[in-house]
């Protein structure tokens, strides 16, 4: 195991006690920033300003959306773990960021060096193919797999993404091969598709469903525990067989060593934004599910993330 994931583990264990024994009397003592690894106008960049305007009503001071994309997240993480811990610097924590530490084998922590605030939501995933390109769906792509070894190819919104990672997973357990190809963004992807320069693509629902709804895709699979009430006609991986789902859960982090009290009244206010209509109408409009979970409880599920990345690391054989 890991220095990652076992630092991960006692991060999961100590959270929630700090926690609980806080009072929530603390305040910030002026703007907060939030620091999205996404860049602007994206998916993930709507959904925090959202959460940002909700929570500033509820804190009493702005709370400052800064975008810092970059290294699957680790830039962003790596600027709030350098932070002083007074609860104006926050980040939203994307699952990416512990997969690019594990690979890179990188100096600082993660989740080691953070404070986990809360859990907010998940993202959803899928695959799809050009309407009429396989007609029996991921049972004719198989096929076909099988019958032209090496031929079939799949894009992703990048090396080591979740897209990426799940497609390959599934092609090994069916010993089969295809030829991944990244793009830059679910939506770049897409736009390959409708050209024909990919069989599939594979990536966020935010982003290659716009596909399905405009009539040009069709889904192979999609990848959350339940079917998803937009498109109930798409099957999961656990109807096709597979004993796997696969979201891409985020939460609010704050730097290391921030004082208990000051992670009560910041888990405390951005729960309460969580509820707020406007935030919720965005995650459905952008088919993602709420996942709150306290600090104590996103700790754990970090840590249990980071055990299963680095196993899944290890299985595939990847490399940053």
């Amino acid at each position: 195991m890991s220095g990652i994931a076992r630092r991960a583990m006692l991060l999961g264990a100590l959270a929630l006690p700090a926690v609980r024994r806080a009072a929530s009397a603390w305040a910030p003592s002026g703007p907060i920033r939030l620091l999205v690894p996404f860049a602007a106008g994206g998916t993930n960049d709507e959904v925090m300003r959202s959460l940002a305007e909700a929570a500033s009503r509820l804190i009493g001071q702005p709370v400052e959306v800064h975008n810092k994309p970059g290294r699957g997240g680790v830039r962003a993480i790596a600027a709030l773990a350098a932070a002083a811990p007074d609860g104006r610097v926050l980040a939203q924590m994307p699952v990416s960021a512990l997969r690019v530490a594990l690979l890179e084998h990188l100096p600082f922590e993660v989740p080691g060096d953070i404070t986990p605030i809360l859990g907010v939501a998940g993202q959803a995933f899928g695959a799809i193919a050009k309407v009429g390109r396989f007609p029996d769906g991921w049972a004719g792509f198989l096929r076909e797999a099988r019958e032209k070894p090496g031929t079939l190819s799949y894009g992703s919104p990048g090396v080591n993404s979740n897209g990426h990672l799940t497609m390959a997973r599934l092609l090994l357990r069916e010993r089969v091969q295809a030829v991944h190809v990244p793009f830059r963004g679910a939506a770049h992807g897409a736009r390959a598709l409708a050209a024909d320069d990919v069989d599939a693509m594979a990536g966020p629902v935010s982003g290659i469903g716009p596909s399905v709804t405009d009539g040009e895709a069709a889904w192979l699979h999609v990848w959350s525990a339940q079917r998803l009430p937009r498109w109930p006609e798409a099957p999961t991986l656990r109807e096709l067989g597979y004993r796997l789902t696969v979201t891409a859960p985020f939460g609010i982090v704050a730097p290391p060593r921030l004082p208990a009290e000051a992670t009560a009244a910041l888990h405390d206010a951005f729960r309460a934004a969580m509820r707020d209509e406007a935030f919720q109408a965005m995650l459905a409009r952008n088919d993602m599910t709420e996942d709150y979970r306290d600090g104590g409880a996103y700790a754990a599920l970090l840590a249990e993330t980071a055990r299963s990345e680095e196993m899944l690391i290890g299985r595939l054989g990847l490399q940053p």
